[in-house]
């Protein structure tokens, strides 16, 4: 009893380490893996081509008071590959003209990063072939409006392609986000919110 008693039990016990093992050493694999960070935006270049377009609709968004809202995408670009992607930016006006002061040499041609982006052929398969998408972004308002931009190259090479139409939240400066607290006093409670990020 003294070795079969004591090895089942072992055995048992070593087999559920290494599966928590493997399982740790898979989740901490991806730890500071954001998505965003793999996106090369200084090197990023214009390359704007005639025949490329990007437009967002509705132009205004949250009218009866959302601060999530859905907005469709529609792209077509003549050169399509499967690196493709589009990336959404806020303020909308994401171009070298609107960086503050840089202190490199060369100026940046992007000088903000993209909030959130996709794939072309996400939602269109066909896309490497047809060189037209349709996309859904659910966006939150950002209290500055959004643009959305083609670019090709993928992610590590990204080439500006086209830039679409700018969209706003209809009240940009709503107030969202409540917080309660508990006051001084036990039948006390404050309220507090925001409402916009210059004041």
């Amino acid at each position: 009893m003294d070795g079969g008693g004591t090895s089942r039990p072992l055995t048992v016990a070593a087999a559920m380490l290494v599966c928590f093992s493997n399982l740790f050493s898979c989740v901490l694999g991806h730890i500071g893996e954001q998505p965003l960070s793999k996106i090369a935006i200084h090197k990023a270049t214009p390359a704007l081509h005639d025949s490329a377009s990007i437009s967002a609709s509705p132009v205004i968004i949250g009218l009866k008071g959302e601060d999530t809202e859905w907005v469709s995408v529609e792209l077509e670009y003549p050169h399509p590959s499967s690196d493709d992607w589009v990336g959404v930016f806020s303020p909308a006006k994401f171009n070298g003209s609107s960086c503050p002061e840089n202190k490199r040499d060369e100026a940046p041609f992007i000088c903000s990063a993209p909030i959130k982006y996709k794939y072309a052929n996400h939602s269109s398969p066909d896309y490497a072939k047809t060189g037209k998408a349709s996309l859904k972004f659910q966006l939150i308002n950002q209290r500055a409006d959004i643009s959305f931009a083609l670019f090709a190259g993928g992610l590590s090479n990204p080439k500006l392609v086209a830039v679409s139409n700018s969209i706003i939240f209809s009240n940009p400066k709503a107030p969202l986000y409540p917080r309660l607290a508990q006051g001084k006093a036990w039948d006390e409670m404050t309220v507090t919110w925001t409402s916009g990020y210059d004041i």
